[in-house]
């Protein structure tokens, strides 16, 4: 059984071991590893409606007041908590531009009192803590609470769901949940695997109406996933806010806070921890391997005579060509690869629109007629509802489908790749070990792409990608001549919004395509790059040694000795981290 948090330092140890004692071209990499053991990204998203103490449910996780809890809604921007050393508050814009702020600085930015419709443009707001819920990679997300004034706040939240590796929905005892509340918390449910269940503000009634309010809304979930399934966790967080400043445990305690802590600290340790760590392990061995090549032919390098040694040297470089070429290819197949994505993508709208715009219309006009025979005085604000709920239904699981498509298509380029590029590496040792007569092992792993990490399907200024127009101008015509003309126009407005925002999936869709695929081909040339750097730097080492004289030669191939040594025990190490992971559930 592993313990993640114990598992986890042992690897920093190791790190601390290892550190210093690379070469340059490693220690880059060390540095990399060391790095995302530290800020491993795991988006722990807070959702709700509009004031139901997300925010200082946050703020009293965290044990200081960081976030504004304000009586006036946040505008559409949300603010994103990682770890830090100190804290800072780095405001992103829509244009590219960032800026860091004073923390007092914070509402101005991120509420609808001070950007109000988010006239700044601001893209997102990076608040960096040092918390102990940050440390492991977790990013804290505020989202605006849906269900206020403000339709682009609930919009907002609704944007961020595809965002969510693990959510917390904040409910309240007074008032009780809502039916939009239970909406906006199924449609959670559709993107969000794991959901925790908070009722916040029970320091605000009895304890008579707390167990009510927790019945109620226990109920009330249960109807959608199971019953006996939903497990909500009352608590105050104003209380903890307050316990936790004060140093007053009693408070916390009465809170009920802590246990909600304890179950959420197990939750990510289980859910992010072994693949996590797996991915650590496998960036070290594969750091280790290189080094333990490195010196294995330096060693040998350093045996040679000066002349024997250029003329293995020369013959490396000149046999190497062959497998560059390789390389290249292999660089085109991965472009035209992506390309075969795109394809698909746009045969993929094209047939999407093709199959539902003539549905949606049918849909249209058998509405128009229910509601011109019923007689409803209102029969535009009724179509262009019922047009909105339709294509929002369609829309949406259609893009779910079509993410989940290219997802798959990307896991498939990155796992077939990543094996060509592993098998250049292993030419370039065999390589490398038939001149040299050596036995030179690479390490080599594929890891899956992941969708949560390096792929997201996300429209942030629309959820569902719908603006319904207007027809207040036929409001002065006749009515018998004003049906007819909502009927042509709401006819026009259906294809109209399934082509513009068809295109709008198409366009993020790409982009995001095209970054995942250029990150991973980045990685792929890095890790030829290591090796390659790696094999260049022995042979400049012993030609250096060789040139010095044989005594620098032997005092040389001792320090080597001693080095390998190391590396075999870390390596050792290393391996049973990895069997551990392999095999045992987490504790």
């Amino acid at each position: 059984m592993f313990h993640y948090r114990q598992l986890r330092d042992s690897l920093f140890g190791i790190v601390a071991q290892l550190d210093g004692n690379l070469r340059d071209m490693t220690a880059k990499f060390l540095a990399d590893t060391k790095t995302k053991l530290q800020e491993e990204t795991f988006n722990l998203v807070v959702l709700g409606q509009f004031k139901r103490g997300k925010s200082t449910l946050i703020n009293a996780l965290l044990g200081e007041n960081i976030l504004p809890a304000a009586i006036i809604p946040l505008t559409s921007v949300v603010t994103i908590l990682r770890y830090g050393p100190e804290l800072k508050v780095v405001v992103e814009y829509l244009n590219g531009a960032s800026e860091a702020v004073a923390l007092a600085d914070l509402p101005a930015f991120i509420t609808e009192r001070g950007n109000p419709q988010n006239r700044l443009a601001v893209k997102e707001v990076i608040v960096f803590y040092p918390s102990q819920y940050l440390q492991g990679g977790v990013r804290i997300i505020d989202t605006p609470g849906a269900g206020s004034v403000y339709s682009h706040n609930t919009e907002a939240a609704y944007a961020y769901l595809p965002y969510v590796d693990a959510g917390i929905f904040v409910v309240s005892v007074d008032p009780p949940l809502s039916r939009s509340e239970h909406q906006f918390m199924k449609d959670v449910r559709e993107f969000v695997d794991k959901v925790f269940f908070v009722l916040n503000k029970i320091d605000q009634v009895s304890e008579s109406d707390r167990q009510e309010s927790l019945e109620f809304t226990t109920r009330v979930i249960e109807e959608d996933i199971g019953h006996g399934k939903a497990r909500i966790f009352p608590v105050s967080a104003r209380w903890a806010l307050e316990g936790k400043k004060a140093g007053n445990s009693l408070l916390l305690e009465q809170s009920l806070l802590p246990e909600f802590e304890k179950q959420l600290l197990d939750f990510l340790a289980r859910e992010k921890g072994r693949v996590f760590l797996q991915s650590v392990v496998n960036s070290l061995l594969k750091l280790i391997s290189t080094e333990t090549i490195s010196y294995q032919l330096e060693k040998e390098a350093l045996r040679l005579p000066l002349q024997e040694l250029t003329t293995k040297i020369d013959r490396f470089e000149q046999e190497l060509k062959v497998i560059e070429k390789d390389r290249e290819n292999n660089q085109f197949l991965l472009k035209g690869y992506m390309g075969k994505i795109i394809s698909g993508l746009d045969v993929e709208i094209h047939g999407f629109k093709k199959e539902e715009s003539p549905i949606l219309l049918k849909k249209l006009e058998e509405k128009y007629l229910e509601l011109t025979n019923r007689g409803t005085g209102t029969l535009r604000e009724q179509l262009e509802e019922y047009v909105f709920e339709e294509i929002k239904g369609t829309f949406n699981q259609w893009r779910q489908q079509l993410a989940q498509n290219i997802s798959s298509g990307l896991e498939q380029a990155h796992g077939e790749f990543a094996r060509k590029v592993n098998a250049i590496i292993e030419r370039i040792l065999t390589l490398t070990g038939d001149i040299f007569d050596l036995q030179l092992k690479p390490f080599t792993s594929v890891e899956g792409l992941s969708r949560k990490s390096d792929f997201y399907f996300l429209l942030k200024d629309d959820p569902v990608g719908l603006e319904l127009l207007q027809l207040a101008a036929t409001s002065a015509l006749p009515r018998f001549v004003a049906k007819k003309v909502i009927l042509k126009k709401m006819r026009g407005s259906v294809s109209e919004l399934l082509d513009r925002h068809c295109g709008r999936v198409r366009y993020d869709l790409v982009n995001r395509v095209n970054k995942t695929m250029n990150d991973f081909q980045t990685a792929l040339n890095e890790k030829i790059d290591l090796t390659l750097a790696g094999i260049r730097i022995s042979f400049q080492n012993a030609l250096s040694m060789r040139r010095s004289g044989e005594y620098t030669v032997e005092k040389t191939l001792g320090e080597l000795d001693k080095k390998l040594y190391s590396i075999s025990n870390i390596h050792s190490e290393l391996l049973k981290y990895s069997a551990i992971l392999s095999n045992d559930d987490p504790a």
